[in-house]
């Protein structure tokens, strides 16, 4: 009885979630890779499948070969600046704190004559 669950289960997360899949070998590495990384998800197959999105990294490689379509395209690599030979010195102004008012709160009432 037990077998047949865990069967019938297998079944539904193979064949509802894994659709995607092209080719039965990728599907079974989905499979395996549900099982793996996104086992506390099943049997919901939205959720498995963003779980594998998510871990695209950490899933088999044809799973991620069956996901790529699914998947966002890499950022770009970060263009390194080119260092100019010139460098732009900042001068800091220093102030006379002791020439300096201490400022009053300001009054948002307006004075009577």
């Amino acid at each position: 009885m037990i077998r047949q669950g865990a069967l019938t289960i297998g079944l539904m997360v193979a064949g509802a979630s894994f659709s995607f899949a092209e080719t039965p070998e990728q599907r079974q590495a989905c499979m395996d890779s549900a099982f793996q990384v996104c086992n506390q998800f099943i049997p919901d197959r939205e959720r498995v499948f963003a779980c594998l999105l998510q871990n695209k990294d950490v899933i088999a490689p044809l799973c991620r070969e069956a996901l790529a379509p699914f998947l966002p395209p890499d950022p770009p690599p970060p263009k390194q600046a080119a260092k100019s030979k010139k460098t732009k010195k900042t001068e800091t102004k220093k102030t006379d704190t002791k020439s300096k008012k201490v400022a009053q709160p300001l009054s948002l009432n307006p004075k009577t004559r």
